[in-house]
This record gives structure tokens, C-alpha cells and sequence, in this order.
């Protein structure tokens, strides 16, 4: 009897085998062709038993189809040390001479590490090779019930069905969170009775399926870190246990969060005035000044003269304000308590920057949020601030900071506002230029810098102690053959900061022969190249922020020289309007003009905008690699 019923449940197991790599077959061709291992099945399955205990399997059954996939015979388990392991299994399924072959995974093989309170249990599937199909399940029980596992339905490798299932009893509510660019193949939900602690309990059971799923590619340039992973979130949101009153852990909405934050010790600090910051407050506040120099005389006072400390993180408002230090959430706090106290219409802003994530879910937790800012409101307008950050204008927020909007921690006025871009990365540029006989070239360079572009010059050169000297130092070592005569970097200020680059050189043509010259007639040019080289995308694409670029270029040819080559004129546009290039040459007499103008203000681009994008920025980037060649 025993002999029957093992080679009976070898055929199942071998059926079953037989079926799933005749429809691995079928899932690399559609979307795994060129993997190196496809997931055929990712399982896991959150229940809470008849003890409430909180019990998550997860089984993952892989076919190897290169050397390089082996890699995946080798598996991780991690869980925390507070968790307990109810058991490891793993199979190795190998198909010899048309009989299966089983390799069961050996238990004393099974090494342990625990870093930082993370146990973590390393194993290799014994006798994997190319075709073999490894597998392996394990089951933990959860120590803090509160806490569902999260389910990752993406992978590195393609994924041909990932299935997650949840038992919960009716008396816990969980939000869910859907992150990633892909939807659910299938989704059910039913209501059970079992029995929990004892009683009967209604039981909400619900399968969440993808099928065919590609692997994760990863991306330069993503709003919002691995947001795009498919996956599956959990939080808590409020719980009844049997004879006990309602827990509620997470608001309803988000204008009840920001209700309840204002209303906290730590938030409502922000709305009260204190004496500590007062006789500072009356050398900066005058009567008789706009009202906006006013906001400006605390912005720049606090971001002058506060360094960011993280190690603050636990100390008083009152303790960062007399150090001159503390987190950036402490340092916008202040900000936001002294324009409060001057009378202003202040707030306290909560947001998500890019990284964190890129939009803001229906159910609100708090980890959405990792920036605090201040807003003022005045005359009708919100201005936004960061005095955190001390390369950030009046009025301007980081690239990564302007998202779905931000939440005004208010109990009057609770709620979100929208968050724009307040400047552009705007640069214009004059130059001009006499090419000698001899094959040099001379004359000036001037560019202006205005909104981000002072932002992202001034984090690179007042940064770690540098200064713009270190960047007349690099001009220099990157133009070893350039005699440059004359390089300044001055700043100016018409309402905000405004950076002024003067160069005077002379420079050697490019490629130089008898009676031939040619000419790259763009000077630094930051499109030298295309980035975007990918022939698709998987995720968004950010361009961080708004840019405007504008540029003249005359240059003087030497008697006796004629133009054998000279750049063609380029007029491009985006769609609806969302970013223009022109590119123009003309001759007059001797003088050779260039002049040309980049405008786009959309930032963040779908996977089905990147190929308008790429070419975009390719014609673009063409267009402004163009050579002049001289003959004479």
C-alpha cells in the first residue's frame, strides 16, 4: 500500500510539474523571453487561527533557465527576531531520462544569521541545475498581530502568477494600498464563520491575483523610489475586540489627521507664542517694511543662521531654537512659530517628497509624510518654504518636494494645497566670439542663472565647505588647453537671488588640417549627449523641474575663410504645448549668429510619453551638436 500511493502522488507531483513548464513555455514568449529564471508561482497567505494568532505562508516555486539563474536556487528568509519560524521545505524537481526526480531540502543546511534583531535563514535548493524547478514554502507566526504582511506581486525576474490571500476577522478594519503601475488580474472576497478565541467569528477572506507579471526594471530618474514595485500594502486602520470598546489607529480622511496633528503637544507648539523667540522677532519685524521683506527677514534669518542636526530629533523647540540646529521638520517649526507670532497667517505643512512617493493614496497613514514645510498666506497667495535648506530661494521648494499637494496641519483650516513649481531652471546665455587665422578662437561667455539653476549651482559649489572658487579652479582643469583670461562668478539680487558668470578665453578649434577648421560652435554644452537611451520605459520618468534655456552665439570669420558646413535650423514641439526647442543660424557678411531657446514645464512623463520624450530631447540634442567648418 505504501508503494502504490507514493508513485500515485509522484505522478500527481509529476503532472503537475509537466503542466507548469508547458506553460512557462507559453509565459516566455509572451513576457519573460531573455530571463534568466520565471516565477511560476509566488503564494503567500495571511490567516489569523483559532488562537489569534496572525500565521503568514508563503510558498514560491521558480524554473531555472540559464547559469546565471541558479542564483535564484538559493533563497533568504527574513523575519524578526520577535517572530517565530514554524517550519522550512524545499523540493528540487529535475526531469531524467523522463522519470521525476525529487531533492528535498536538508534542514541542517539551513543557516541562521540575526542582524540588528532580523533573523535571517539562508538555504540553497540541493541538485539545482538549468530546467530543474526548485521550491520552497515557509510559515511564520507573527508576533504583533496588528502588523499584515505586505505582498510584493513584482519581482527581478518575470512572475507567471503571484496570488496573496487574507483571513481577517470582521471586527479588524485594514486600509489597502495598491502601489505600482500594474492592476489585479483578479480580485475576490467572501465572508466566512470560524471559530476564533473560542467564538464563532465572521471571517473576511480575499484574493488579490496577478498573472504575467515582468520583472521589475530598474530605472534612473523614478518619482518615487521603488513605488512602482507592484505590490500589496496593509495598515491598521481600527479594531474591535470581542467586550472591548473600538481602537481607532488611523483618521478617516486626511483633514481629520490634520485636525488631530494641529491639535498634539508637539504640532500645537507651532500655533502658541513663547517669550524665547520674542527679541529676536523685534529686530527683524519693522512696521513700515512690505509685508513680504518682513517674511523674508525671518526666512533668511532662519536658514542663515540654523544647521541641520539630526541628533536633535528629541529635544524641545525651545532647546533647537537657542542651539541654532535641529532636524529640518524642528527648523520649519521655528519658521512657522515666529511668523505666527509676527502676526502672520502661518502654517505647518506636511508632504511626501518623490522618494517617499509620488501621489497620495484615499486612506491616510502617517508615513505618507517625510517633509515638513512652512506656508505663508498672504494677499490671496501661498508662499512656500523651506528654511532647512540653504541653497533655496525665497518662495522655492526642492525639485523633489513639489508633488500632489501638501497638508495644512490646521485645526481651522485643515486640509491640502496645491504644490507648483515657483521657478524654472533658467539660464541665458550671451557670447561671442573672433576665430583667428591661425585656428584659435576668442572672446567671451556670459550666462545668467535664475531659479533652480542658482538652486543646483549653488548645492554643487556651496556645499561640504566649497566655494565658487573651486569652480573657476575646475573650469580650468577641464580646459587645460584654453588660455583663459578672466572668470567671475558675482551675485546679484532682484527679488531673489541671481547668479552672473562672466568668462573671457582663447580656445583652439576643435579639429584643425591644412586650410580646415571645424568647430563645435555650442560652448558646455549640457546636451551633448541624449540621456534617455532606453528604447522603452517600465516606470514615469521625472525631469525634476521646469527648464528654459536661451542662447546667442556670434562668430567672426577670419579674411580668407569661407563656410563649408554651417548648422541647419530646427523647430520642434511637444505635444499640447508642453515643451518647444528652436534652434536658428544665420550669416551676415562675416558674422555667424546661433541662436536657440529650450522650453518645457512638464516634469514627470508616463512610460507612454518617454518615446515622444527620447525624441524630443534626441532632435534636440542633434540639432545642438551641429559643427561650423572653415575652409580656405
Amino acid at each position: 500500500m505504501q508503494k502504490i500511493f507514493l508513485s500515485t502522488l509522484l505522478s500527481i507531483i509529476f503532472s503537475v510539474q509537466i503542466s507548469a513548464q508547458e506553460s512557462t513555455t507559453s509565459q516566455k514568449s509572451a513576457f519573460g523571453e531573455g530571463a534568466e529564471a520565471i516565477i511560476l508561482l509566488d503564494s503567500g497567505h495571511s490567516v489569523y487561527n483559532e488562537n489569534f494568532e496572525l500565521i503568514f505562508t508563503h510558498t514560491t516555486k521558480i524554473e531555472i533557465l540559464t547559469e546565471e539563474g541558479l542564483s535564484w536556487a538559493k533563497a533568504m528568509i527574513p523575519y524578526s527576531e520577535n517572530d517565530s519560524l514554524l517550519f522550512i521545505t524545499g523540493h528540487t524537481y529535475n526531469l531524467i531520462n523522463n522519470k521525476l526526480q525529487i531533492d528535498s531540502l536538508n534542514k541542517t543546511t539551513i543557516k541562521k544569521e540575526n542582524t540588528n534583531g532580523i533573523i535571517e535563514n539562508y538555504f540553497s535548493l540541493p541538485n539545482a541545475k538549468v530546467g530543474s524547478i526548485v521550491e520552497y514554502t515557509y510559515q511564520i507566526k507573527i508576533s504583533d498581530w496588528k502588523q499584515l504582511n505586505s505582498w510584493y506581486f513584482q519581482n527581478d525576474i518575470p512572475v507567471a502568477k503571484s496570488t496573496y490571500t487574507t483571513e481577517v476577522p470582521n471586527y479588524m478594519l485594514f486600509y489597502k494600498y495598491l502601489e505600482g503601475s500594474l492592476n489585479l488580474d483578479d480580485f475576490n472576497r467572501k465572508t466566512v464563520k470560524k471559530m476564533i478565541d473560542g467564538k464563532q467569528t465572521d471571517v473576511l477572506i480575499e484574493d488579490f491575483k496577478m498573472d504575467s507579471i515582468p520583472a521589475y526594471v530598474q530605472e534612473a530618474d523614478i518619482p518615487g523610489s521603488d513605488y512602482f514595485i507592484s505590490k500589496l500594502k496593509f495598515k491598521l486602520a481600527e479594531y474591535t475586540l470581542p467586550k472591548k470598546s473600538t481602537v481607532f489607529l488611523l483618521p478617516q480622511n486626511y483633514e481629520e489627521l490634520a485636525y488631530n496633528w494641529a491639535g498634539a503637544p508637539f504640532f500645537r507648539e507651532v500655533y502658541t507664542r513663547d517669550s524665547y523667540l520674542q527679541t529676536e522677532i523685534d529686530k527683524i519685524y519693522h512696521p513700515e517694511l512690505f509685508k513680504t521683506d518682513v517674511m523674508k527677514g525671518f526666512y533668511f534669518f532662519i536658514r542663515n543662521n540654523f544647521s541641520v542636526d539630526l541628533s536633535y530629533n528629541d529635544k524641545s523647540l525651545e532647546q533647537a531654537y537657542k542651539a541654532r540646529k535641529g532636524t529640518p521638520q524642528q527648523i520649519n517649526m521655528l519658521l512657522t512659530k515666529m511668523l505666527n507670532q509676527s502676526g502672520f497667517d502661518a502654517y505647518l505643512i506636511a508632504l511626501s517628497s518623490l522618494e517617499n512617493r509620488p501621489t497620495y493614496p484615499e486612506n491616510p497613514y502617517f508615513e505618507l509624510f517625510d517633509v515638513y514645510i512652512s506656508m505663508v498666506r498672504y494677499n490671496g497667495k501661498n508662499y512656500f518654504l523651506d528654511a532647512s535648506n540653504k541653497n533655496l530661494l525665497f518662495n522655492m521648494l526642492p525639485p523633489n518636494f513639489i508633488n500632489n499637494g501638501g497638508l495644512v496641519i490646521s485645526q481651522e483650516a485643515p486640509g491640502f494645497v496645491p504644490l507648483e513649481f515657483n521657478f524654472q531652471d533658467k539660464e541665458m546665455v550671451a557670447a561671442e566670439f573672433k576665430i583667428s587665422d591661425t585656428a584659435t578662437i576668442k572672446g567671451s561667455y556670459e550666462v545668467k542663472r535664475e531659479g533652480y539653476a542658482v538652486y543646483s549651482f549653488d548645492s554643487r559649489f556651496l556645499s561640504n565647505n566649497r566655494t565658487y572658487n573651486d569652480y573657476l579652479i575646475e573650469t580650468i582643469f577641464e580646459n587645460m588647453d584654453w588660455q583663459i583670461n578672466k572668470h567671475d562668478v558675482n551675485e546679484e539680487f532682484d527679488e531673489n537671488k541671481i547668479l552672473k558668470e562672466y568668462l573671457s578665453f582663447v580656445r583652439p578649434a576643435d579639429s584643425v588640417a591644412k586650410n580646415y577648421m571645424k568647430i563645435n560652435p555650442i560652448v558646455f554644452n549640457e546636451f551633448s549627449q541624449n540621456q534617455l537611451q532606453a528604447e522603452e520605459r517600465q516606470n514615469p520618468l521625472t525631469l525634476y523641474t521646469p527648464l528654459v534655456r536661451k542662447a546667442s552665439y556670434t562668430y567672426e570669420i577670419p579674411d580668407g575663410w569661407t563656410v563649408l558646413e554651417h548648422p541647419s535650423n530646427k523647430s520642434i514641439a511637444l505635444q499640447d504645448g508642453k515643451g518647444k526647442f528652436m534652434y536658428q543660424y544665420k550669416k551676415t557678411g562675416d558674422v555667424m549668429k546661433i541662436e536657440y531657446s529650450i522650453d518645457y514645464d512638464q516634469v514627470i512623463y508616463m512610460p507612454d510619453e518617454y518615446l515622444m520624450i527620447k525624441t524630443f530631447l534626441q532632435e534636440m540634442t542633434d540639432a545642438l551638436n551641429q559643427k561650423i567648418i572653415l575652409i580656405r
